[in-house]
């Protein structure tokens, strides 16, 4: 059994931290396999590219809610996502969201995105991956209006415990990142008590939130052991345990790919 990064951005900065580094030392801590996530259509394509490279890489294809860039051309970049998105090779629709920690982009153009986001996840059967940052009020009600089984993934969880079991109830699952492993992350290692196996996943987001024992470095996938570990601990789970069930569920959930 081997890792499984749900969740990295192995496309940021080529020059300083190159793909084929990140894969390298990657593959020498036992990562297995790799999500790469895009956050508009020029890094969607740079996914996929590395992915049709990659035996161990993933990509998806989406425009993260702090991109999505002023209302005027939006209708129009989501129209070119929805054509990128039909061509193929994806594992999962996303990054797409809400965000309110910050202020780049209006609420109901972050809204509209993520609608369109959830509709063409449902039309081509993928999962979608969702971005939700001091907004999970907001993100569950538009979640629920989708009156369905949403199948997903709440990447890099940091919100509120209590909005675990109502986001569960709609199909999604889970990711946990590096800031699980930071001293006062107390809210997110009670969320991570509270996931089902089957629905728990665990990520890096690479190159951000290095866990706590390499902090202060950009973060890549060889440091998911570190997260891992820590959530094994939380949960009273052996490693072992741990590995192979953040595996399989990660497997099963983006085996569409």
């Amino acid at each position: 059994m081997a890792l499984f990064d749900s969740h990295c951005h192995l496309v940021f900065d080529p020059e300083n931290h190159s793909p084929q580094e990140q894969l390298e030392r990657a593959r020498e801590m036992d990562v297995g396999m790799m999500l790469c996530v895009a956050v508009d259509l020029e890094s969607a394509i740079a996914c996929r590219l590395l992915a049709e490279q990659e035996p161990d890489v993933l990509a998806s294809v989406g425009i993260h809610p702090n991109d999505c860039g002023p209302q005027g051309n939006l209708s129009e970049r989501l129209e070119a996502l929805k054509n990128l998105a039909q061509t193929g090779g994806w594992a999962a629709i996303g990054e797409t969201g809400m965000d309110f920690y910050r202020d780049n982009t209006p609420p109901d153009i972050q809204e509209k995105s993520f609608r369109s986001h959830l509709d063409l996840a449902k039309e081509l059967a993928l999962p979608i991956i969702i971005h939700c940052r001091h907004a999970a009020s907001k993100v569950l009600d538009i979640l629920r209006d989708q009156n369905r089984t949403v199948q997903g993934v709440m990447h890099c969880w940091s919100e509120d415990p209590k909005f675990v079991k109502p986001i569960l109830d709609i199909g999604l699952h889970f990711s946990f990142a590096g800031n699980v492993t930071y001293p006062k992350a107390d809210l997110i290692r009670e969320s991570a008590r509270l996931i089902p196996s089957e629905r728990l996943l665990i990520e890096t987001d690479a190159p951000f939130l290095a866990p706590q024992p390499v902090r202060g470095q950009k973060n890549e996938p060889a440091h998911i052991h570190h997260t891992l570990e820590a959530i094994a601990e939380i949960r009273g789970e052996t490693r072992e345990t741990l590995e192979q069930s953040t595996w399989k569920a990660a497997e099963s959930l983006f085996s569409a790919g």
